[in-house]
């Protein structure tokens, strides 16, 4: 179930849909959420991000020089949601993909990472049907 946020803080990027992708991703929320200080683990905050971002270049089928679009909103409860918007509007597989675990000599995938990581993931077409956003909740503490 897509979570629906009064977020105390934003943040919002396009990235281009190439191999890049992940690693700019990481990069940025790491950076964002040391600047927004936010109180959770950031660490992983960016692995999950650069993940959920990964999975979405290589999967979502975006156009030749497509865009990806990360956001970052740390909502009321101090929990970071992750988003990242892919221009196509199906994910086949979503349930294999959230409830796969490696078995031995497997390597680990990227949404079952996230997971491990301790993100909650979901997704939910856009109202006009032309895109999917996929969010990753993660865990945080309230602001003191």
């Amino acid at each position: 179930m897509p979570v629906r946020d009064d977020a105390v803080w934003h943040w919002r990027r396009d990235f281009e849909a190439n191999g890049s992708a992940s690693g700019n991703a990481r990069v940025h929320t790491r950076t964002q959420l040391t600047m927004g200080h936010w109180h959770g683990d950031i660490k992983n905050a960016a692995q999950i991000a650069a993940r959920v971002m990964d999975n979405a270049a290589r999967h979502s089928s975006p156009p030749p020089r497509g865009r990806l679009d990360l956001r970052l909103a740390v909502i009321a409860t101090g929990e970071l949601l992750i988003e990242v918007t892919d221009p196509f509007p199906d994910f086949p597989g979503f349930i294999e993909a959230v409830t796969w675990k490696p078995t031995e000599g497997q390597s680990a995938r990227g949404l079952w990472v996230a997971q491990h990581l301790g993100a909650r993931l979901s997704f939910a077409v856009a109202e006009d049907g032309r895109s999917k956003t996929v969010q990753a909740l993660v865990p945080g503490t309230p602001a003191c």
